[in-house]
């Protein structure tokens, strides 16, 4: 775990274990989440790298189940890419 501090313009710095583990840039998205007293950033992904998640169909989906398959199809790859790095 690592503390930063949040400046008086409310910003903060993300570790540079962090950038390069979770291979983020400049311009990069995230989401910001909060469980209680925490702070969760989420990486958004880009719609290409999505393309296909919902699989095939003619079926129309709602945009809280495009959500839904979204977050599940990040945190799969997340849990795939952490298990790399070990």
């Amino acid at each position: 775990m690592t503390q930063t501090k949040i400046s008086k313009a409310f910003q903060t710095t993300i570790s540079a274990e962090a950038i390069r583990r979770l291979g983020l840039r400049p311009g990069r998205r995230v989401n910001q989440i909060v469980e209680g007293n925490r702070l969760i950033l989420e990486l958004v992904e880009d719609v290409d790298a999505l393309a296909g998640s919902l699989g095939k169909g003619k079926r129309k989906h709602s945009i809280d189940e495009m959500k839904a398959a979204a977050r599940k199809g990040i945190a799969i790859a997340g849990a795939a890419g952490l298990e790399e790095n070990r």
